[in-house]
């Protein structure tokens, strides 16, 4: 079974939010840029030599790492979604064919076979099919892709039932 979309800068960028605090490298990120504005809003609070507040320490640690992680964020994903073109083959037309061997990704700019063991997870949401293939890498198979939902269902079990079947975790 093969499936032929045409993968946009809004499914680059809806991917990323979904899997905004999902990827534990954004975790790290976002426990990094706490620790920052914990040592901030410690050292104000030190330095006014008034009276130590806690609460007020706890939320400026809070409001200043939430900001700090939106800032890096929104300029990765700017940084993302400007460098993705069609001849990176991020963007644009792929084809993707489900072969006993693996999942093949055609593009512009590849042919790739993904073996089924490296796959790391397979996931269906009403929106698409993401199939990671290491930590920072997914295939995103939208919906509207599809013709029919009983072909973007088909195409998921086909795609789990070899990901379960080939599985180095089971």
């Amino acid at each position: 079974m093969q499936v032929t979309i045409n993968v946009t800068r809004s499914d680059i960028a809806w991917l990323n939010v979904s899997k905004l605090f999902c990827l534990k490298s954004n975790l790290r990120v976002f426990l990094i840029v706490l620790v920052v504005a914990a040592f901030f809003a410690w050292r104000g609070a030190v330095d006014d030599g008034g009276q130590f507040d806690w609460m007020v320490v706890a939320l400026a640690t809070v409001i200043g790492a939430v900001a700090g992680f939106s800032v890096i964020f929104l300029f990765s994903l700017i940084f993302v979604l400007f460098s993705s073109n069609a001849k990176s083959g991020v963007i644009g037309e792929h084809t993707y064919i489900i072969e006993d061997a693996g999942l093949r990704e055609v593009t512009e700019a590849n042919d790739t076979l993904v073996f089924w063991p490296s796959i790391q997870k397979v996931e269906k949401s009403k929106r698409s099919i993401l199939v990671q293939i290491n930590p920072w890498l997914f295939h995103v198979l939208p919906y509207r892709a599809f013709e029919s939902a009983e072909q973007f269902d088909l195409f998921h079990s086909l795609v789990e039932k070899h990901y379960k079947e080939h599985s180095t975790d089971s």
